[in-house]
């Protein structure tokens, strides 16, 4: 019994030696303004099955409450999954750094949405790549137009979302959570 448990340890290190290397989610203590927390680490781009990734990770550590991002963004579905998640279990979310594209939609799904003041945070239309040809998603930006409804934003955000060109990056400063009420806490 003890043989099994230490191979069942040595197994779970290496799984998560390898995950941190492949840019998969983990877990990190982080201090927030109510104390001490265990936050899920994402960044990088979001690949295909990291949803799946996420979920077994955050039903594996029961204790966790928010999100860490930092990502350039990446696959709309398993941003908008992850989203959804953090929105129905009203985890937090954090970005001390760069959260593009779909991960700006996981930070504001968070419950409380946390950033530092240098943290920088745009958005852009969806798009769809085939080959070198680049086409406007509109299916995903209806949805993601829907989902900041969903979650209480105002319509001018989703609008921004929508009308960036892809090639573009429209910032959600510190300015425009005060005016549209997005509800950003600056921490240091």
């Amino acid at each position: 019994m003890l043989l099994a448990r230490l191979v069942t340890a040595v197994l779970v290190l290496q799984f998560e030696a390898q995950a941190a290397l492949a840019g998969q989610p983990l877990l990190i203590d982080v201090d927030t303004p109510t104390g001490s927390a265990t936050y899920v680490l994402l960044e990088n781009d979001i690949e295909v099955g990291d949803s799946n990734r996420f979920f077994r990770l955050v039903r594996r550590t029961p204790h966790v409450t928010g999100v860490m991002l930092s990502s350039m963004g990446g696959s709309a579905d398993d941003g908008l999954a992850i989203a959804k998640y953090i929105f129905e279990r009203k985890l937090d979310t954090m970005v001390t750094a760069t959260c593009h594209s779909i991960c700006a939609i996981m930070f504001l799904a968070g419950n409380r949405r946390f950033v530092t003041v240098d943290a920088a945070i745009t958005v852009h239309s969806a798009y769809k790549q085939i080959g070198d040809w680049v086409a406007v998603d509109h299916r995903t930006n209806g949805t993601v137009a829907w989902f900041l409804g969903h979650m209480g934003y105002p319509l001018p955000l989703a609008r921004l979302w929508v009308t960036t060109p892809t090639e573009g990056a429209a910032p959600i400063t510190l300015e425009m959570s005060e005016k549209l009420g997005l509800g950003f806490t600056v921490i240091d």
